[in-house]
């Protein structure tokens, strides 16, 4: 039963008229709370569960099991906050996400912190030697590691021992035979109000000793939060935390970015370092220290974190406390082989075991443990001390100590020996399990076919460091003439193979043989007891055109053992020629001549063998096309009868024969010096020539009328294969270029004569080289301008000719002219100044 009159309401004037209303509004709450809260309440949940449960929509919904319980709930409008989708008002315990409450103010102090640590952290340093300092320090990476987060968790259950204030919020639920959610926000002096109780005092003290004294003022309303008469209780009361407040710490001293920050009130020292970047190159990681009302209350190692993961000591802190990190006392160095070099703090009490081993990570594997080299500070220098590995775990380094651990001598063994050569299992053994050569041997799985065993070399280095060489005949040592020898460390046993200790024996064929792709060349390696025969077979075997009958052999002339002078012949080879079985089949009939190293053999064509050759007619002849050639001695009037001979618009005085013509490569080196030194030595006439190539096409200029009107005459030319004759129809023009006015082509006409057909382009220009000029006829032939006398007497035009004058190379311009004439002038009057003075001179005298 809820009291009528409760202290927040006003304060109201009693009256006997306003009696009875009051009368009937308790009568009102009454049943509706009792009848219609109560009952009605219970019928309607289950009468909307069942029409979820049977509609449609009812899918992907489950049904709340606190819909439909026996249990009464009992719910106050005025004290209750309805949860999100309730349809009671009543709701379970807080499921939003915490948030944090914080000030525009406070939120603006903490993004320009975090600018500021992002500037100094990720911008690149002017200093690169602090930047570099930075890097070696043990543990300073983990606070600006974009992987690293050590932001606040607010999402984690109340903490037990959580001290409230205000702008903290309270979550209330009460369950079980009456049901209810408070959200409580406490006010700044430090209390929550509840409807129908008042406020309570809660600023300053524990979750649970809040917990306490709620539960002390909500049981005058619920009663079933307490055992009554033996009755256990039948309500229960669960406290936990909304929303939290912000709350200001202040990091100060050797940080990357020191000032006040506001953070949630479930902050850590680690969550408030971790914003601060933390200690800056010059800060502590053993000692940063958490001040609280003027006094120290915590202490903090970060090395605990660093190594083992558990930071010790990472209170919760709460408002205006203070994270003082100060300058580190003693710092070394550690570099070398251990697993983690860099620099570390350490305490007075550490040894160099423990900083060696828990911080750097301890030594690598190719460590060299015996002796550890230590430079450290003096008052007016520094000094090397060597360290014995033995007393590591009694040093107690001094800060700026730089501690050097080198490495083992990777380039030498203490119980290694070398086998090379031809055994079958080169390599690297022990001496401590091979002692003798002869179990080296063994331990080998023994020589190979090709092993010299008449001479084996041991490389040895003796104790002055110098290398002695020591031979062994190892079939000495089989049959016991000599003993066996004992190997050292650093030994090197070479066992020769005997087709090393011989020049390479090969022999080469030439000619026609269908070479396979791996023996393009000829040359192939050298086998007892082989015949012609067995090399042209290994070759790829005969070409269609070689000639069986006439295989010639020319061996070396050797005279092996003959180191006479006076015996000294001048042969120096013999020539062998005989004749083989073309099928290459081995029967009585093949050769029996067998090979010796260094032959060379070669394979002639047959005289008689001649592969087909063609010549190509185009033009004016009855059946223009490709021709075979039947004989070698194949002419121009030959091949014209064949097709047909020329037809009625031949015009056979402008016929051509290209030819293919292939130049050695000292040819073409020839030929290209030789116009080049002909540029160079031309004169008033410009010469533009062709690049020289090993492959080019030659026009020739041939007489087809006196070939074919004189078979077997000079101008019946011999055909040789990709020759190409081209005979054109009759042509009517002449073509004028180069330097004349107007480079174009005229109808030819007989009688002009040279100069004619120059006037027609519009005469020469002020830079032709007349006495160059030159015609090129429609047969490929060339005729030039010649000299008599002052006179130039020019070639006789023909149809289809092209008349080509070339330019002069060195020009007399205006502007040459008139310095020329300039100097003349400069000359005279210096030569008239010169008699003027001698005159006058010889006058006066």
């Amino acid at each position: 039963m809820y009291p009528i009159f409760t202290k927040s309401q006003p304060r109201r004037v009693f009256s006997m008229s306003n009696l009875s209303q009051r009368l009937l509004g308790v009568f009102r709450l009454y049943f509706v709370e009792t009848f219609f809260l109560r009952y009605m309440s219970k019928i309607l949940s289950l009468f909307f569960a069942l029409i979820i449960s049977f509609s449609g929509f009812a899918q992907g919904f489950p049904i709340d099991p606190s819909l439909i319980n026996s249990s009464g709930i009992q719910t106050n409008r005025m004290n209750t906050r309805p949860a999100t989708g309730s349809t009671t008002g009543v709701r379970s315990p807080n499921s939003n996400p915490r948030k944090v409450n914080s000030t525009a103010k406070e939120k603006s102090i903490s993004d320009s912190l975090e600018l500021e640590k992002k500037n100094n952290i990720d911008a690149n340093e002017p200093d690169s030697a602090i930047v570099a300092l930075r890097k070696k320090i043990f543990g300073f990476n983990i606070f600006n590691n974009p992987k690293l987060n050590f932001s606040e968790d607010l999402r984690m259950a109340t903490p037990k021992g959580y001290i409230l204030g205000p702008d903290d919020e309270i979550l209330l639920d009460i369950n079980g035979y009456s049901e209810a959610h408070y959200v409580l926000p406490v006010s700044p002096d430090g209390f929550v109000r509840i409807e129908k109780i008042g406020n309570v005092f809660v600023n300053g003290i524990t979750i649970e000793e809040a917990k306490s004294r709620l539960l002390n003022r909500l049981s005058k309303i619920y009663v079933g939060l307490r055992s009554y008469e033996g009755y256990q209780p039948n309500t229960f009361l669960t406290v936990s935390l909304g929303s939290i407040r912000t709350i200001k710490v202040t990091v100060q001293g050797e940080v990357m970015v020191p000032g006040t920050y506001s953070v949630p009130s479930l902050a850590r020292v680690m969550n408030v370092l971790y914003q601060a970047g933390g200690p800056n190159e010059n800060g502590t990681f053993r000692d940063i220290r958490v001040i609280r009302n003027k006094r120290v209350i915590a202490s903090l190692d970060l090395y605990d974190f660093l190594t083992s993961g558990i930071q010790r000591n990472d209170i919760t802190l709460n408002d205006q406390d203070i994270i003082k990190v100060g300058v580190y006392k003693s710092r070394i160095e550690i570099a070398g082989k251990v697993k983690k070099p860099g620099i570390f703090e350490n305490n007075p009490n550490e040894s160099l075991d423990k900083i060696m081993n828990e911080y750097a990570g301890g030594f690598t594997p190719d460590a060299y443990k015996q002796l550890l080299k230590i430079i450290r500070y003096t008052s007016t220098e520094r000094k090397l001390t060597d360290l014995s590995g033995d007393l590591i775990s009694s040093f107690m380094p001094l800060s700026g100590d730089v501690i050097n651990v080198e490495g083992v001598l990777v380039t030498r063994f203490e119980n290694m020996v070398a086998l090379n050569g031809s055994v079958f299992r080169e390599g690297q053994y022990s001496v401590s399990d091979n002692q003798t050569l002869t179990k080296l041997i063994k331990r080998a799985d023994g020589f190979r076919e090709d092993a010299f065993l008449g001479r084996i070399s041991i490389t040895r280095i003796r104790d002055d460091l110098q290398k002695e060489q020591i031979s062994v005949n190892y079939n000495d040592i089989l049959t016991g003439k000599i003993p066996d020898v004992v190997l050292k460390r650093e030994d090197i046993v070479t066992v020769y193979s005997s087709r090393e200790l011989q020049e390479a024996f090969t022999i080469r064929i030439r000619g026609e043989v269908n070479f396979k792709p791996r023996y393009e060349g000829g040359v192939f390696p050298f086998q007892k007891n082989m015949t012609v025969e067995d090399l042209i077979a290994e070759a790829g075997g005969l070409k269609e055109s070689a000639a069986t009958g006439r295989i010639e052999v020319t061996r070396r002339k050797k005279n092996i053992g003959k180191d006479d002078p006076n015996a000294i012949t001048s042969q120096i080879a013999e020539n062998k020629t005989f004749a083989i079985n073309k099928d290459l089949i081995l029967d009585q009939s093949a050769s029996t001549f067998v090979l010796e190293p260094f032959d060379e053999i070669f394979v002639r064509s047959s005289p008689n063998y001649e592969k087909q050759q063609f010549v190509t007619i185009e033009g004016q002849v009855i059946f223009p096309s490709i021709y075979g050639i039947e004989r070698k001695d194949e002419k121009l009037s030959d091949i014209i009868k064949r097709a047909g001979g020329l037809n009625q618009q031949a015009f056979p005085a402008g016929a051509t024969l290209v030819r293919k013509v292939q130049l050695s490569k000292l040819e073409v080196e020839q030929k290209r010096k030789q116009l080049a030194d002909l540029n160079d030595n031309a004169r008033n006439v410009s010469l533009e020539v062709e690049q020289v190539e090993e492959i080019t096409e030659q026009s020739i200029g041939i007489d087809l009328l006196k070939a074919i009107d004189n078979p077997g005459g000079v101008a019946d030319l011999l055909l040789q294969d990709g020759d190409l004759i081209r005979i054109p129809k009759e042509p009517q023009t002449v073509r004028m270029q180069g330097e004349v006015l107007y480079p174009t082509s005229t109808r030819y006409v007989q009688g002009l004569n040279f100069k004619d057909y120059i006037a027609q382009a519009g005469g020469f220009t002020a830079l032709s080289a007349k006495n160059r000029a030159f015609i090129i006829y429609a047969n490929g032939s060339v005729d030039r301008t010649r000299k008599f006398l002052f006179f130039n007497v020019y070639p006789k035009v023909e149809q289809g000719a092209q008349i080509i004058v070339p330019k002069r190379a060195n020009q007399v311009t205006a502007q040459s002219i008139s310095a020329t004439i300039g100097t003349v002038a400069q000359t005279f009057a210096i030569i008239t100044g010169m008699v003027t003075t001698l005159l006058t001179y010889r006058i006066l005298k």
